[in-house]
């Protein structure tokens, strides 16, 4: 039961219906308690948004994910939609070794072959001890052996070049995320998420 109430699969809109972020079970049961989301009904082939005190008189279906309490069985939402707040703010992706991995696509920044987790290092381009800053323009993925016959040198002083400038990621809505971390998790959410192969 834990479990089915501590994990992200629940779609939050905005007030303007747009895909904004994935919460827990919990948060949302919390966020429509307290009148700030109502949860999306789907089960008469529209989408119809229910406070608190009708989805919880909601019957529970055959196959839906539902949370037991003292009274009795509540569905859980695939979707719900935060009633007052209509701001979509733009993000840019964390500087974390995967998302600059995931931006060189997964190859070595001076071989361009494939390298996988286990294999590659963070590289500075122009070292740190020479004034090279932690961003994005200065950060790579390299092969770990690659990296280490660089050292602490440019990459033109170890007879490297980098292949492509390394560079900061758009910025982007967080709908536009979703789906490339969550996957379509259910047909609920197909209307507003972008499918990402």
């Amino acid at each position: 039961m834990k479990d089915k109430l501590t994990s992200s699969n629940v779609l939050a809109l905005n007030a303007n219906w747009q895909a904004i972020d994935v919460y827990t079970p919990q948060k949302a049961f919390c966020m429509m308690a307290s009148g700030a989301a109502a949860g999306i009904d789907t089960s008469g082939g529209s989408m119809v948004p229910l406070p608190w005190e009708k989805w919880i008189a909601l019957a529970c279906e055959s196959g839906e994910d539902s949370a037991m309490t003292a009274k009795g069985p509540i569905r859980i939402p695939r979707v719900i939609i935060a009633v007052n707040y209509r701001f979509l703010r733009m993000k840019t992706e964390s500087l974390t070794h995967e998302t600059i991995a995931r931006r060189q696509d997964y190859r070595c920044a001076y071989s361009g072959r494939p390298v996988r987790r286990k294999n590659w290092s963070l590289d500075h381009v122009i070292p740190k001890s020479r004034g090279g800053s932690s961003s994005w323009d200065n950060l790579v993925i390299a092969d770990k052996e690659v990296n280490n016959r660089k050292g602490d040198r440019t990459p033109a002083e170890a007879g490297l070049s980098v292949l492509h400038a390394p560079q900061a990621p758009r910025t982007f809505v967080p709908g536009d995320d979703i789906g490339r971390k969550f996957g379509v998790m259910f047909r609920e959410w197909e209307p507003f998420i972008k499918k990402h192969c």
